[in-house]
């Protein structure tokens, strides 16, 4: 009985790592020259960092892509130029 408990957990939490992990991931490659800084819930605190770090000098230039998730994340992009 406690075996078919702890595989029953077990097998609860290796799905639930899986889900997500999977929604998580972006839907497309990174883009030519980007790389991703952040991943974010609220659009506002996405742009916001992207603007910040942009006057700060960590970057030269930036965007947030929304994803295609069930949930909507926001994907922040950097770039530098070279």
């Amino acid at each position: 009985m406690v075996r078919r408990r702890m595989a029953a957990s077990l097998t609860a939490l290796a799905v639930a790592g899986g889900a997500l992990t999977v929604g998580a991931a972006p839907a497309q490659a990174d883009p030519a020259g980007g790389t991703l800084r952040g991943v974010y819930y609220d659009r506002d605190f996405c742009q916001w960092y992207g603007a910040d770090g942009a006057s700060q000098g960590r970057w030269d230039w930036w965007y947030c892509e929304l994803s295609a998730a069930p949930s909507p994340l926001w994907f922040l992009w950097t770039f530098d130029y070279v």
